[in-house]
């Protein structure tokens, strides 16, 4: 800010001297401006789009007076300004005029500017040939000039043009490119915006694990650099990523960080991002007149700035706001505006986007025509992008229209598509955590292998040393072979205790699996022949609902069981979906209530997945709370004595009942002695004192179950996703 201070001071004093004299501005002093302005664009921290906004309201006063070489200039400094700063309706224009001129550019930062710029232009003009051959263009005089910053800005340009095309394994690998020669550079600042770039790239693809993991990394290279202004645009980017997976909590966190830097900075257009996102968490939150005010606010601040894509986004949250006021035309009008925005930037994705959202407003006003139409262009969009991660929701919609109309028949069709999608995007998801595990421990073996290598080596030298010159002192030398002996005996000891506590810890969770295989079967037929006698019963609607909430519950399984912690939260919606797919099976026949202690969510305690099923399945089964009046099943989660206290009661049959209507009397349930094997390793673990116990609910008249789980307290240290490689406390 100093810097910046003294260089509108020296333009000022110029001007002033200048108007004092009768003069205006020459040739040469303004090459001076413009060469401190360029000098301002090239510093790391001009990454800041409030600092080059203001140089390029300077430079605008003395344009008139340039030669066309120092306009020229200008105007690509304008251009790249409106690129970073949003304006793409002005960029784009302004490019298409320097274009037509063919500027021939000295200056290697200028250069690379146009080149970067010509790119971004034809992206935005939807000719993907053209960009194409600009980039590569710009990729071979960027190798050219030996400038690492240059071939980071190059690639990462090439990535965001795959990203574009839907392309995800071209584009992650130009983005892996760009911070390859990143690293390389002198500045520090490009490793950050080429750790964002990548989190850009995971995230259109919908890996926002990978992309919070980038996101987080480019953080640190900011904070250690005091990047005020990127610290602020990386908070707010996590905070949008958790909002879109429904984690509003954490997304507050992180844009009251987001905007309390933007507030130190003074910079009104970052405010008004801030703002932006903050409605988006007031919408998830239901507070949707609060939402409206702060986006009317924000969108007029982003209007100063001409910042055409975030204003869409303004308006799209304003659509979706006013839409739950059942304001439908209003919520149309602001879609309509949103749409016109986005078409004039040419953003495909987000033009999808719209399209779904106006159908959906045209399907609850019953117009279903328009609906339909506009549901198609949606999807016609993301065909033609090869777009995959989004279309399902477009498919889900078409079917509740044409449920809407009776046709039953195309309603089941696209309810087909939706559901093969939600089970194919688990199972891929799955394969690319297990990818990345398994490619992460490769090459960390890789590593310990040259380590190891390394010391062996090490130890062969200093032996021959040994024997070579202190031949005389042998005694010493077997004296530190049994020292060397007995400690490898006590590490080998160790080791094999700890590799001990592991195989059976190992075993229990085998044994645990095989014990849900045994039950998955089961509970999955009677699950498909209760979907099937909806269908047959001409009540799609249920089947719909139940088929849902079924394969959501499978897929939280599949994700989640192999796991040794997942959060409350994780756990809490797998039993919520497995108790509400048993009672849609029995026709909610009985209840249930799920309470957690809010101290344990605040501290973010993790649970061992599924160590309760068991447990509410016999309560279910056993209990036979299907066929009693008012049947309840209660699970309650505290903390009592430094332990997570667990209790699962129902007011079923009990225990002696069911044994007596039991049909398989010689059937022994394993659930109790492998939950027991389960605590003990958690106990020797984190040294703790966990326990499992069982009695009547009802101890006079002999009825109910109620079981009492307590396990050592694991807490999660790293709260935005549920990969297992978070640290616990």
């Amino acid at each position: 800010m100093k810097r910046l201070f003294r260089y509108r001071l020296s333009l000022l004093l110029i001007l002033i001297s200048l108007k004092v004299s009768g003069q205006t501005p020459n040739s040469k002093d303004n090459s001076s401006l413009i060469a401190a302005a360029i000098k301002k664009f090239d510093d790391p921290r001009g990454v800041d789009p409030m600092t080059t906004y203001t140089i390029i309201k300077d430079l605008m006063i003395i344009r008139n007076s340039c030669d066309e070489n120092q306009k020229n200039t200008i105007d690509l400094l304008t251009s790249e300004q409106q690129n970073r700063q949003g304006d793409i309706t002005g960029f784009i224009e302004g490019m298409s005029e320097l274009i037509n001129r063919q500027p021939q550019f000295k200056e290697q930062l200028l250069i690379h500017y146009f080149a970067i710029n010509t790119t971004k232009y034809w992206i935005h003009k939807n000719n993907i040939i053209n960009a194409s051959n600009s980039s590569l263009k710009n990729i071979f005089e960027a190798r050219r000039s030996k400038v690492n910053r240059n071939i980071s800005q190059a690639y990462q340009n090439r990535a965001f043009l795959f990203r574009v095309k839907n392309m995800k394994d071209s584009a992650v690998f130009y983005s892996i490119l760009s911070t390859k020669y990143a690293k390389r550079s002198d500045s520090r600042i490009d490793l950050a915006l080429s750790f964002h770039n990548e989190s850009l790239i995971q995230a259109h693809f919908g890996e926002l694990e990978l992309a919070v993991e980038k996101e987080l990394l480019a953080l640190q290279v900011a904070e250690k650099l005091n990047l005020i202004y990127l610290e602020s645009m990386i908070n707010r980017v996590i905070c949008n990523y958790s909002l879109e997976v429904l984690n509003t909590k954490e997304s507050y966190v992180y844009l009251k960080k987001a905007k309390s830097l933007a507030t130190k900075l003074n910079d009104e257009r970052s405010i008004a991002l801030c703002e932006i996102s903050e409605s988006g968490i007031l919408i998830s939150d239901f507070k949707y007149n609060n939402a409206i005010l702060l986006l009317e606010t924000a969108i007029k601040k982003l209007e100063k700035f001409n910042d055409v894509e975030q204003i869409g986004r303004g308006y799209e949250y304003l659509g979706q706001a006013l839409g739950k006021l059942n304001k439908d035309s209003d919520a149309l009008t602001a879609y309509n505006k949103s749409l016109s925005l986005f078409e004039s930037t040419g953003n495909q994705d987000e033009k999808a986007d719209l399209y779904l959202l106006i159908g959906q407003v045209y399907l609850k006003e019953n117009l279903f025509e328009k609906a339909i139409d506009n549901i198609k262009k949606s999807i016609a969009i993301r065909e033609a992008q090869k777009e995959k991660n989004k279309i399902y929701i477009a498919f889900k919609v078409l079917s509740d229209l044409y449920f809407e109309t009776g046709d039953k028949a195309l309603s089941y069709e696209y309810l087909k598509k939706y559901v093969d999608f939600l089970e194919l995007n688990s199972t891929s998801k799955n394969s690319q955590k297990i990818a990345s595990l398994t490619q992460k421990n490769s090459s960390e073996e890789r590593e310990r292998l040259l380590e190891l290598q390394g010391e062996t080596l090490e130890k062969e030298l200093k032996e021959k040393k040994i024997l070579q010159l202190q031949s005389d002192r042998r005694f010493y030398g077997i004296i530190f072979i049994i020292i060397i002996l007995l400690l490898g005996g006590i590490i080998v000891t160790i080791t094999l205790r700890q590799n001990k506590i592991k195989q059976e810890q190992r075993d229990a969770e085998m044994t645990q699996s095989l014990l849900r295989s045994q039950m998955n079967p089961h509970f999955i037929f009677n699950a498909m022949s209760v979907i099937q006698s909806y269908i047959y019963s001409n009540t799609p609607d249920i089947a719909s609902k139940f088929l849902v909430n079924f394969s959501r519950l499978i897929r939280l399984i599949l994700e989640n069981s192999h796991k040794e912690f997942i959060p409350l939260e994780v756990e809490e919606e797998i039993l919520s979906k497995y108790l509400n797919t048993q009672k849609l099976r029995f026709e909610n026949r009985f209840n249930f209530k799920i309470k957690i202690e809010e101290e344990l969510r605040l501290k973010r305690v993790m649970i061992p997945p599924m160590i309760t099923q068991p447990f509410i399945e016999n309560a279910i089964e056993h209990g036979q709370l299907h066929t009693i009046s008012n049947g309840l099943i209660t699970i309650y989660m505290t903390q009592k004595n430094g332990l997570l206290d667990i209790t699962i009661s129902d007011n079923g049959v009990g225990r002696m009942k069911a044994n007596k209507i039991k049909k398989n009397k010689n059937h022994k349930s394993m659930a109790i002695t492998i939950t027991r094997e389960r605590i003990e390793i958690l106990n020797r673990k984190f040294k703790g004192k966990g326990s499992l116990s069982i009695k009547d609910f009802n101890l006079e008249k002999k009825t109910g179950t109620e079981v009492n789980i307590s396990l050592p307290i694991v807490c999660e240290n790293i709260t935005f996703n549920h990969e297992e490689k978070s640290t616990h406390n």
